[in-house]
């Protein structure tokens, strides 16, 4: 782990620590303690408190008073039964919001996340591929510019984000998960019919996760 300016404030301290736990530096499960994050970052005890309520309340952290702080665990259960219903109510709602007002700029941007991933696939590099998966996904619920929508995906996107993080590093298929957003794209992109791009949308989210969400422990 490397020092951070002794100066960062807690929401500096935080992304360093997400960025710990995104990029597999710390495993799910993990205790951590004040003490050996403020020597690892080079930061004040008071400065990584502050930063673990923050990410205590994007469900990365589980924080017991006076016991103990370990990185988040998320199971099987959740993911079927709270976090893809609740993409599945999100994101499609927010594609029939704003779909309708897309442009070829829109689409282009669709295309640059893809042509991402196929690069993130060639370099085996699964981080950047979530990172690009979840810019993918985000891209449709802002497009959306409903502010009350985006606002309850900024509420999870953390926990998806451990859901890919943890199942997928266990799968190991980015070449099936690319091939699963180019078709589900290429008719964002291309079709005429808002409900078939709601129906490809909702598919997508289901198959791309049910039939792998066993390796969640």
């Amino acid at each position: 782990m490397k020092n951070i300016s002794k100066y960062s404030l807690k929401h500096r301290v935080a992304q360093e620590i997400r960025k710990f736990i995104f990029d597999g530096t710390l495993k799910q499960g993990e205790r951590l303690t004040e003490l050996q994050l403020s020597q690892d970052l080079g930061v004040s005890r008071t400065s990584v408190r502050e930063a673990m309520l923050l990410l205590e309340l994007e469900g990365l952290l589980i924080v017991s008073p006076y016991k103990e702080t370990r990185v988040a665990t998320i199971s099987q259960e959740e993911v079927v039964e709270l976090l893809i219903p609740m993409r599945i109510q999100i994101e499609t709602y927010a594609l029939k919001k704003g779909m309708p007002s897309w442009t070829d700029e829109t689409k282009e941007q669709f295309k640059n996340i893809l042509q991402d991933m196929k690069k993130a696939v060639i370099l085996e590099d699964l981080p950047a591929f979530i990172d690009l998966d979840i810019q993918f996904h985000e891209l449709i619920v802002t497009l959306s510019e409903m502010e009350n929508v985006i606002r309850i995906w900024e509420s999870i996107v953390h926990r998806i984000r451990l859901h890919f993080l943890y199942q997928n590093s266990k799968s190991g298929t980015l070449e099936k998960w690319l091939v699963e957003h180019e078709e589900l794209i290429q008719t964002l992109i291309s079709t005429d019919s808002l409900a078939d791009a709601v129906e490809a949308l909702k598919n997508h989210i289901v198959e791309t996760n049910i039939p792998d969400v066993y390796l969640l422990e």
